[in-house]
């Protein structure tokens, strides 16, 4: 298997292991109000917890992929 296609299959299973966190049964552990982070709910502090990382770990691929070529 070649490097490209192995972090190409990182990155698929990163971008699955996001959406398992929100959705069902998953997210049913982030889906309270108490306790408050920041002032939001924690189902709302879960979510965007999530996009956060997604967002990181997109930037982390791009750079790994970049210093391959």
């Amino acid at each position: 298997m070649k490097k490209k296609d192995k972090l190409n299959l990182y990155f698929f299973l990163f971008s699955i292991f996001i959406l398992i966190l929100l959705i069902f049964p998953v997210y049913d552990f982030g889906n309270k109000i108490e306790p408050v982070y920041f002032g939001l709910p924690f189902s709302l502090f879960w979510i965007i917890s999530c996009i956060i990382i997604q967002f990181l770990g997109i930037i982390i691929f791009l750079i790994i992929d970049n210093e391959e070529n």
